[in-house]
């Protein structure tokens, strides 16, 4: 078995266990509340008939059901946090691993999705040419496990279309940047000249490689420096400004 063969059966396999237990937990949690088993045979619990035609009215209730109906019957959807909890950690791990080994220091391979991870993944969107999210996906992971085109790139601006998500990352490192004294350029989430500018800076001053664009190893310094002495901050605040 070749190497491409083994990792199209590890992603194959991770991505069959995360359907498996989804489908699982929802055709646990959507099945009838108001149907209960006696003998063998199912019955409604809220309105039986005991006999020809005598209606003997609802029973004495039940637990309540985890999704009760709405004013139509209607069942909502399961709620998906427990499962998409766990599924979410072992999607995240997996990118995480995926991404160290293509050098984008996501950080320790924990499953938890912090700033660095986040950062990590925007960097390989934006390599790319991919929309930046900075999110884990099944897709992300399929295509740095194979190493295929299996995500759509962004025709109109490649590495520079971005989700909600992506643009909540940049403007949390224009704020972090500007508070070490670096000129980020307008507030926001735009990408601009002078934000590209702040970041090769703080590479150049950090000895960082560098890059002009959002990283792990970024994120991992800036996160760093903020935990140094207040004395610390300002004076590397105080030598970017000159």
């Amino acid at each position: 078995m070749t190497e491409r063969d083994i990792k199209l059966a590890t992603v194959i396999s991770l991505l069959a266990t995360t359907s498996v237990a989804l489908n699982m937990f929802v055709f646990q949690n959507t099945a009838p509340g108001n149907a209960i088993e006696t003998g063998g045979i199912v019955t409604d619990r809220t309105s039986w008939v005991d006999g020809p035609g005598i209606a003997l009215g609802p029973t004495s209730p039940g637990p309540a059901a985890v999704n009760p109906p709405d004013a139509d019957g209607v069942l909502p959807p399961a709620p998906m946090s427990q499962i998409d909890d766990a599924n979410r950690a072992e999607l995240t791990k997996g990118i995480q691993r995926e991404l160290g080994n293509l050098h984008y220091e996501p950080g320790q391979a924990d499953g938890v999705l912090g700033t660095v991870t986040r950062a990590a993944i925007f960097a390989y969107e934006y390599d790319n040419g991919l929309v930046l999210t900075g999110q884990p996906s099944e897709q992300l992971l399929s295509q740095l496990i194979l190493g295929s085109s299996s995500m759509s790139p962004s025709a109109a601006r490649p590495g520079k279309t971005m989700t909600a998500d992506g643009e909540s990352l940049v403007r949390t490192v224009k704020q972090q940047l500007s508070a070490l004294g670096y000129q980020t350029g307008v507030p926001g989430s735009a990408m601009t000249p002078e934000f590209a500018r702040a970041v090769r800076e703080f590479e150049t001053d950090q000895k960082l490689k560098v890059t002009g664009r959002i990283s792990g190893p970024l994120v991992s310094r800036i996160t760093r420096l903020q935990g140094e002495p207040k004395a610390r901050r300002e004076a590397i605040a105080k030598a970017a400004k000159h």
